[in-house]
């Protein structure tokens, strides 16, 4: 089983309002939901070990007054996604 690490350096979420410590509680959720899903579903073969470049996700639009939680899961599946395609 080969290991892939992933680093976001950056992840913009515009017009959505959070505070440094709602951010970080973000960051969390988001990684532990992304974890799960490469765990559970994992990726096509030709991606591992590819030096993937940046990547533009799809727009995203959860329900208004959606929770971190909710928020976190949907980040992770269009992360989930991104990786998975780009080869």
């Amino acid at each position: 089983m080969s290991r892939l690490a992933v680093e976001i350096e950056c992840l913009v979420l515009d017009g959505v309002a959070l505070d440094p410590a709602g951010a970080q509680r973000l960051a969390r959720r988001t990684e532990t939901a992304l974890a799960r899903l490469l765990g559970g579903r994992g990726i096509s073969p030709e991606t591992t070990g590819a030096d993937l470049p940046a990547v533009k996700g799809p727009e995203m639009k959860p329900p208004a007054g959606a929770s971190e939680a909710r928020w976190a899961e949907e980040l992770a599946l269009a992360l989930y996604r991104a990786i998975d395609r780009w080869v």
